[in-house]
């Protein structure tokens, strides 16, 4: 066997890989630091977790040398139309039990948890029938599969599904109602209108519907009346992919019309859910949907939240890119934040709540930006961290990045990945682009923050230790 300096010199094969691999794998600590960097210099996706690495990550143990991996395949949704007997023979090799379910149109949401043994998958809906089904899918035994919520039963379709840090709860919302599962089992652990305050009751007179949404249309730019102006014009493939028939472009629903965005707390405990055109963020127990906190309407609260590890401290968006900080168990305001974006899409608290990762986009170049928030000793707006080289835009109406953005602080630091219909890109606070794409993808980090799931045609866990760069470009801040 050649040394492993001589094989990292190599041309990167799947064969040398495989015994960088095997050698990788009998080095300690000091020995893998060593070598990470050169290792790190191959492309992600030329370096795939190895079948007894993920055999190991999946049953909880990661060991040191797994941060090298850059990616791990884990299946198909299925055939797309079009590909004639290539598709059909990539599916017959991938045979899986996501053929039981209809993922014809593509995925809508995904939800991960940290040991990537199981991902819970939305379809997209078949809008003149079904709405998306909603299943768990094993990642190990391919076969398996439990179901969440069938389509049959309504005509709506996931746009955000988180699991809980301890991987036991499923948490959505289609037709205006949040839906958890039992992850074991499928079972419906609770449920409750997406709107609702601690009474359980949704209604809201006209002139207050109509004042929230004008709200989110100035700060989150999803304009109901401006439909011709979202950037399906732009996210050609977005329309070839759902198969829209002529005149039913527009009729495509976020949740309803009102998406729901939910972010759990680093324990479990709770977990926090924005609405983002009727504004009404709530805090319930993840266990029993029991409300902890509604936020009053009249203060305008509405779309991305995020909790810190404890629970105690809820961040959500208000008009005109602010950022607000309360608690939870009395609902008090601590820091009420203007950051420098026209557009909030995703949020994200440290752990110990000193700070919030803020992610959207710049109204003057609608390219993605992100903030650091500072809570402690006092609040303060950090630099506008944009992403290296741009590899995506925004578009001032995109449906699909104020519903598809992510953010997650890991103990890495924070990180974002932003969905348009220009394309899909990953980059963390230090503004490094570490993974970009030409396609649209769903995408979710897993609690932990080691990894982020992709869904587009294919499967994909991204290894965000794996991802970055040896010698990282200094950091594009404006």
């Amino acid at each position: 066997m050649s040394s492993l300096d001589e094989l990292l010199k190599a041309r990167p094969t799947k064969q040398v890989w495989h015994q960088v691999c095997l050698l990788l794998a009998e080095l300690d600590e000091e020995g893998l630091a060593a070598v990470a960097p050169r290792v790190l210099a191959w492309p992600a996706q030329q370096r795939p977790m190895p079948d007894d690495w993920w055999a190991q990550w999946t049953a909880g143990d990661v060991r040191p040398h797994h941060s090298l991996a850059g990616v791990r395949h884990l299946g198909r949704l299925g055939v797309a139309e079009g590909e004639g007997e290539v598709g059909e023979d990539a599916a017959e090799a991938e045979e899986t039990g996501l053929d039981e379910a209809y993922f014809y149109h593509g995925a809508t949401a995904v939800a991960a948890p940290s040991d990537l043994s199981w991902l819970a998958l939305g379809a997209a809906a078949e809008w003149h029938h079904n709405g998306g089904d909603i299943v768990r899918w094993d990642t190990v035994e391919k076969d398996r599969l439990t179901w969440f919520l069938h389509g049959a039963n309504y005509h709506d379709e996931p746009h955000d599904m988180q699991v809980g840090p301890d991987g036991r709860t499923v948490v959505t919302s289609v037709e205006g109602h949040l839906h958890a599962w039992s992850a074991a089992t499928g079972g419906q652990l609770w449920t409750r209108p997406a709107s609702s305050g601690p009474s359980g009751s949704s209604d809201r007179d006209d002139e207050d519907a109509d004042a929230d949404a004008d709200d989110f249309d100035d700060a989150d730019d999803f304009d109901d009346e401006d439909e011709g102006e979202h950037d399906f014009e732009d996210e050609d493939d977005f329309e070839e992919e759902d198969d829209f028939e002529d005149g039913l472009e527009d009729e495509v629903s976020l949740g309803m019309d009102d998406p729901v965005r939910i972010g759990f707390s680093g324990d479990g405990r709770r977990v926090a859910t924005g609405t983002c055109v009727s504004g009404r963020v709530a805090v319930m127990e993840a266990d029993t949907g029991r409300v902890v906190l509604t936020v009053p309407a009249e203060e305008k609260a509405f779309g991305p939240v995020a909790l810190d590890a404890s629970g105690r401290l809820l961040a959500h968006t208000s008009p005109e890119g602010r950022v607000v900080v309360r608690q939870v168990d009395s609902g008090a305001v601590l820091a009420t934040i203007p950051t420098r974006l026209s557009q909030v899409h995703a949020l994200a608290v440290s752990p110990e709540g000193t700070a919030v990762f803020v992610v959207g986009a710049v109204a003057e170049d609608a390219a993605p930006a992100a903030q650091l928030l500072s809570l402690d000793p006092a609040p303060t707006i950090g630099e506008l961290i944009r992403p290296t080289e741009f590899p995506v835009t925004i578009r001032r109406h995109s449906v699909l990045a104020g519903s598809g953005t992510r953010a997650v602080w890991t103990d890495r630091g924070p990180y974002a990945f932003v969905q348009t219909g220009n394309g899909s890109v990953l980059f963390d606070s230090t503004a490094r682009t570490l993974w970009a794409d030409p396609n649209q993808q769903t995408v979710s980090f897993t609690p932990d923050g080691h990894a982020v799931v992709t869904v587009n045609e294919t499967i994909e866990a991204w290894f965000l230790a794996g991802l970055a760069a040896p010698e990282p470009p200094a950091a594009a801040i404006g």
